[in-house]
């Protein structure tokens, strides 16, 4: 692992300069706005409340090109009790390869949100995606404090909430849905006074019907922060712990998380360190992630990403990192493209697998 002194000095100064997680956490960072602000999730991701409908229509976009086509009147709201939203990303994939490059297109996403109100506060929560996950939850905003309670079957709250499911930090730690299946079902409570968010949950590690259910259990403990420091400048810090109970052992996942935003400038970065302990073998991995944003333009932003994954950093070798850079460009409401060209690097091996992706993203 000759390259992981390197790598942990990016991820320290990226720590260092960092902010709270929510999808996409650039924006969280660059408006210092809680995940709530924009989510019916209090957790971040997915169907979008009323300004974070508007956030995304009238501060993403090109001005001249979105006003040219925006629908008056707009909601996604159809009733005082129903709401709906939708996610669709559509990805162009190029694989370079040394016998033959290969390409294909990849429906990466494809969700449909509902939300039904029950009361001013409380909330049940669906969103079915085009693969075999779900989530359903209810919701209950009742707690002091802007706190609340969630039960049912969701993506627990842990690290930083990236679209791309292949970037290591969601990959790695059983959060992608290419990897399994990154859904618990169990409960969260969180209290969020004033800058900050604590959160708790417990939930099953395992899932099953029946006597596929055992007694195993997962629990989460989650602590964040986001403060304006001067105008248009955010900085905040994240940590957080997932532990569960596993078939034969145990695994652990600790993280640090954050971002920090000047203008139109936004750097993200998390670091997890992930402890195994399986059948009286124990292994220690190592995933970090870093982002920088510029927003030329509104509607244009330029784009670097940095991962690295090393499965045991007690081993010299089998290191992974990646360097991936592009631009996302807006050009109008609900319509996103994002190029991205990925250099992918494996330590003592050196294949030619690096990777053009083209994403569109159609968004409600």
């Amino acid at each position: 692992m000759r390259s992981l002194l390197p790598t942990l000095l990016f991820a320290v100064v990226t720590f260092i300069a960092c902010d709270l997680a929510t999808a996409l956490p650039k924006f969280s960072s660059r408006t210092g706005w809680k995940c709530q602000a924009c989510h019916v999730n209090a957790s971040g991701g997915g169907m979008r409340l009323v300004g974070g409908v508007k956030y995304g229509r009238e501060e993403l976009p090109v001005t001249t090109w979105s006003e040219e086509f925006a629908l008056d009147e707009f909601s996604t709201t159809l009733s005082n009790f129903v709401s709906i939203g939708a996610d669709f990303r559509t990805l162009f994939f190029y694989l370079e390869d040394a016998t033959e490059d290969k390409n294909a297109f990849f429906q990466m996403q494809g969700d449909v949100y509902m939300n039904f109100r029950l009361a001013k506060k409380v909330n049940i929560y669906l969103d079915k995606g085009l693969y075999s996950g779900f989530e359903i939850f209810g919701q209950a905003n009742v707690l002091p404090a802007n706190g609340f309670v969630k039960v049912g079957k969701f993506v627990p709250n842990y690290g930083t909430r990236i679209d791309d499911h292949r970037t290591y930090i969601r990959e790695f730690t059983g959060f992608s849905l290419e990897t399994g299946s990154p859904y618990y079902t169990g409960a969260e409570v969180a209290v969020s006074p004033g800058p900050a968010t604590v959160t708790g949950g417990i939930y099953n590690s395992s899932e099953g019907r029946g006597t596929g259910i055992d007694k195993n259990k997962a629990f989460l403990g989650r602590a964040e922060a986001i403060f304006e420091v001067a105008e248009e400048t955010h900085l905040g810090l994240g940590a957080n712990i997932l532990y569960k109970d596993v078939q034969g052992g145990k695994t652990s996942f600790l993280g640090g998380f954050g971002a920090f935003s000047y203008e139109n400038f936004t750097l993200l970065g998390e670091v997890d360190l992930i402890k195994n302990d399986i059948s009286g073998v124990r292994t220690d991995g190592l995933i970090m992630y870093g982002e920088m944003d510029y927003m030329v333009f509104q509607g244009f932003d330029l784009k670097f990403i940095y991962d690295f994954y090393d499965l045991d950093i007690d081993f010299q070798t089998g290191a992974f990192a990646r360097y991936s850079f592009g631009f996302e460009f807006f050009p109008i409401s609900g319509v996103e493209v994002r190029p991205l060209y990925r250099i992918n690097k494996e330590e003592l091996t050196e294949i030619t697998n690096n990777e053009l992706h083209v994403l569109v993203h159609f968004y409600l």
